[in-house]
């Protein structure tokens, strides 16, 4: 199974469908990001603290899973040189349409990052959107975001809580209920007409990991964890169980 070419064409669909995640920002919030409060997103409702975006103005920074006409602009705006590579061609043409909006420039990659098209230690930082959850190889993804990270550098990153997972996600949005085991995989928690029924409807293919996958293959890495928040989901039958929907990272390469 093609994973990344599913959730790809899924996440054009996406677009079609206006996700919140693929909704060109305002020309205020880029007016804001060049005076420098860029209000930088990487979890659906709290922005990152500006202690963590400061060093990325003037520095190269790989926009991860960033296209949607979002982070990619604002960034550019803000002063960093951005880089953004995504697997959906329309989240970033969601990208160039903000940029050629906005006067602004940035480098444009389609393509996965599960094998990043670039040479080693080409990064100042990394952000990464909440994407994760969209890639069953969590290693891997680490793997590669330490290889293209000059030392020093940061990764900024929000993922879910694998907690959100043992809901019945068809009707999440309205009430809770309890009905998968955790860890959770599209691949597997599914049956086989379930999931060909998923893609079908151009759902996208995800996976819950675990705190320890989360963190412990994070630190294996030689990162370290520098900063840490924690944010709602946006939707209340959710955020009255669940305080802490969604995590959101800072670490720094080692070594």
């Amino acid at each position: 199974m093609d994973i990344a070419n599913i959730n790809g064409e899924a996440w054009d669909g996406e677009v079609e469908n206006n996700n919140w995640w693929t909704r060109i920002v305002s020309q205020e919030s880029i007016d804001e990001a060049r005076k420098g409060n860029p209000g930088i997103w990487v979890t659906p409702s709290s922005n990152v603290p500006l202690s963590w975006i400061e060093p990325l103005k003037g520095k190269k920074v790989l926009n991860a899973c960033g296209g949607g006409g979002q982070q990619t602009p604002l960034l550019s705006a803000y002063g960093a040189l951005v880089t953004v590579i995504d697997i959906s061609k329309k989240q970033l043409e969601q990208d160039r349409i903000a940029l050629d909006k906005y006067s602004l420039d940035a480098e444009i990659v389609h393509g996965s990052v599960l094998s990043l098209p670039f040479e080693d230690e080409s990064f100042d930082h990394i952000i990464n959107p909440c994407s994760l959850n969209f890639i069953e190889d969590l290693d891997g993804v680490y793997s590669q975001f330490y290889r293209v990270l000059r030392k020093g550098g940061s990764l900024i990153f929000g993922i879910s809580n694998p907690i959100l997972y043992i809901f019945n996600d068809k009707i999440m949005e309205k009430k809770l209920k309890v009905k998968y085991t955790l860890p959770f995989s599209d691949t597997t928690s599914l049956s086989r007409k379930e999931l060909e029924k998923r893609i079908r409807k151009g759902d996208t293919v995800e996976f819950s990991h675990t705190l320890s996958s989360i963190i412990s293959n994070l630190l294996s890495k030689g990162f370290v964890i520098d900063g840490f928040f924690s944010d709602s989901s946006g939707f209340e039958s959710v955020d009255s169980f669940v305080r802490d929907s969604y995590l959101a990272f800072k670490a720094i390469k080692s070594r």
